[in-house]
Order: structure tokens, then C-alpha cells, then sequence
């Protein structure tokens, strides 16, 4: 294998690394912040208090966040170079693959093979870290540091970043909304059934213990699928606020 290709194999994984390695770090900043939110939520710590810690947290994370979309775009960066390289190779193997061929064609063939197999396993790996970039995750790195972000005065710099993850969410957002709406039906579907199973019981198809049974039963999937409701309808909220006050930083308000 070329020289050029060792170097080139060489820097993406390199950059794929330090890409997954800041993930974790930010992974424990995120436990971090939950945690803050946590105790100021159950009075554990004052809103003075509550403050000071956030402030902290936002002046560790910034550069940390920068670095992380500053990575996954020379990763995008990469991921096209090298489809390009595994593009450029395939050609030259079925080149190098004509009849009546030398021993040094055939040594050749070899080496193409060689980097078009470490390439193409080089731009798998880069393409799944790139498809795992979790937009919901991404937003709420935003929502901690946009403060800091109004103050350096960086909207040109960070308005592509924050734009690709706007444009992400939008889409999760629809396969939310349409989930949303989903279990709502569910949840009216089983009220349907806990009406008619009280009919049931009232014309006496069934005692009063089967009716308790199954009356029960129903009572406990309604209030899961409520809960579940509530969970997913209050992380809606939540990001739409984030992704809303990212918008305004993105139109200079």
C-alpha cells in the first residue's frame, strides 16, 4: 500500500478517535448537568448556588463542544475524500484485473486491494459514528452554552453547526409527533374498552370479580401509556424550546 494511503488511513482514524473520545467526556458533562438540574429541582441546592454551578459548567463545556463539531466536520470532510479514494480504487482493480497479466501487475493488484479494503473499513466506521451523532443530544449542548455563544459573538461560525442539528431534530420531531399521536389513540382505544367492559358488567355478563380483574388490568396499561405520553409530549417541549431559542440565535435575536 502507498505511502499517501497509510497517511490518509492514518489521520481519519485519528480524528475518528478523538471524535468518540470527546463523546464520552461530553456523555459525563451531560450526567453532570442532569445532576445540578436534579438537586436544584428538589431544593438541595439554592437558586444562587444553582447558577454559579451552571455558569461553571458552561465555561468547561464550551471549548469541549466546539472541538466536537469542529471534529464532526472534518469527519464529514473525510467520509467524502475517502468515498472518493474507495471510488478511484474499485476502478483501478478491475483495471488491474485484465487477462494476461505479470507478476508485477498482479503485485499491484494486491496492494489496491489491501487499501481498498482499510479505506472502505476506515469510511464504514466514520459513516456510523457520523449516523450515531444524536441530534436531541446535540441540542441540549447548545441549549448550555448559547449564552456563552451570544457573548463571543460566533453566530457566522456556529450557524452551519446549529443549522444541520435544526434541520436533524425537524425530522426526529415528525416521528415523535406521529408516536405522539399513536399512543393517544391507544389510550382512547382502552378508555372505549374500560366503558364497554363496565356495560358488560352492569347487564351482567360477568361477576363483580372478573370485572374488578379486568377493569384493573385495563386501568394499569391506560396509566403506563399516560405516563409514557407525558414523558415523551414534556421532551417535546423541552427541545422545541431549545431548538427555538437556537433559531433566534441563528436570526441575531
Amino acid at each position: 500500500m502507498g505511502e499517501q494511503w497509510e497517511k490518509f488511513i492514518d489521520e481519519a482514524r485519528s480524528t475518528l478517535r478523538k471524535f468518540e473520545d470527546l463523546q464520552f467526556e461530553l456523555r459525563d458533562y451531560e450526567r453532570r448537568r442532569n445532576e445540578i438540574l436534579r438537586m436544584y429541582s428538589t431544593g438541595q441546592v439554592s437558586r444562587e448556588v444553582f447558577d454559579n454551578l451552571m455558569l461553571d459548567l458552561r465555561a468547561k463545556l464550551f471549548p469541549l463542544v466546539k472541538s466536537y463539531f469542529e471534529l464532526k466536520g472534518k469527519l464529514k470532510d473525510l467520509e467524502g475524500q475517502l468515498q472518493l479514494a474507495v471510488t478511484r480504487l474499485s476502478v483501478e482493480t478491475k483495471a488491474a484485473g485484465e487477462p494476461y497479466r505479470g507478476s508485477f501487475e498482479i503485485e499491484r493488484e494486491q496492494r489496491i486491494r489491501q487499501a481498498l479494503n482499510r479505506l472502505g473499513g476506515t469510511l464504514e466506521n466514520i459513516r456510523a459514528a457520523l449516523k450515531g451523532a444524536n441530534p436531541e443530544n446535540e441540542l441540549r449542548l447548545f441549549d448550555v452554552i448559547l449564552d456563552e455563544l451570544v457573548g463571543k459573538d460566533e453566530r457566522g461560525v456556529w450557524k452551519p453547526a446549529i443549522k444541520e442539528v435544526l434541520d436533524a431534530w425537524s425530522r426526529i420531531r415528525l416521528t415523535y409527533a406521529s408516536k405522539s399521536e399513536e399512543m393517544e389513540r391507544q389510550i382512547e382505544q382502552l378508555n372505549d374498552s374500560l366503558r364497554e367492559l363496565e356495560v358488560r358488567f352492569l347487564v351482567g355478563e360477568f361477576d363483580r370479580a372478573e370485572y374488578e380483574t379486568r377493569r384493573s388490568a385495563l386501568e394499569r396499561e391506560i396509566g403506563e401509556l399516560q405516563s409514557q405520553l407525558e414523558g415523551l409530549q414534556e421532551r417535546l417541549e423541552d427541545l422545541d424550546l431549545i431548538a427555538a431559542r437556537c433559531r433566534r440565535f441563528l436570526e441575531g435575536g
